[in-house]
């Protein structure tokens, strides 16, 4: 049962993960815990689309000054793991997991969807930027839109990466924010 449930968490990541990825997805973000200014504990249901496919897996975030840390779950077991202490990453996954999904990459969309925009400007590379209005967010490479984060409810964030053609959906199971 466990080989099964990772093949199908596999199945839709893969489809990610063997696709050329655009420089333009591949923005190396990797802001200090601390400047998210408040304690996080979330977890949340997350649903995966790329390239046709859905996946529904479950992630646990939990970030405080110290440290960034995700759990993703498929079928109750732990795929993979990123923490994030402000200097080092340290990441780990199942043998079958996509190499191309990356603990830097979850950690950018968790920071582009958490993380006050002030911090997140702040640590934008030269030549990108982002802007913000009310329930929406959006990632800019010399002007032209990268990623999309959309808070269409309480609890709920929608990221779209028009670069790398996936989208996620986070939705809260419980939090504590």
């Amino acid at each position: 049962m466990k080989r099964w449930g990772l093949a199908l968490v596999a199945l839709l990541l893969t489809a990610c993960a063997h696709r050329p990825v655009p420089p333009l997805a591949e923005l190396p973000l990797r802001l200090s815990p601390a400047s998210l200014g408040r304690e996080l504990v979330v977890q949340q249901r997350m649903t995966v689309k790329a390239y046709g496919r859905s996946q529904q897996l479950d992630v646990a975030i939990e970030a405080d000054a110290e440290a960034v840390r995700l759990a993703v779950l498929a079928f109750g077991q732990t795929v993979a793991r990123v923490d994030w202490d402000g200097r080092e990453l340290r990441e780990s996954a199942v043998r079958g997991f996509p190499p191309g999904v990356t603990g830097a990459l979850l950690l950018r969309d968790v920071q582009l969807v958490y993380w006050p925009l002030d911090a997140i400007q702040a640590g934008l590379p030269l030549g990108w930027t982002m802007q913000a209005d009310a329930g929406a967010r959006e990632l800019r490479l010399g002007g032209r839109p990268v990623i999309r984060v959309r808070y269409p409810a309480a609890g709920t964030a929608e990221l779209d990466n028009l670069a790398a053609h996936y989208q996620v959906r986070l939705e809260n199971w419980q939090a504590t924010q």
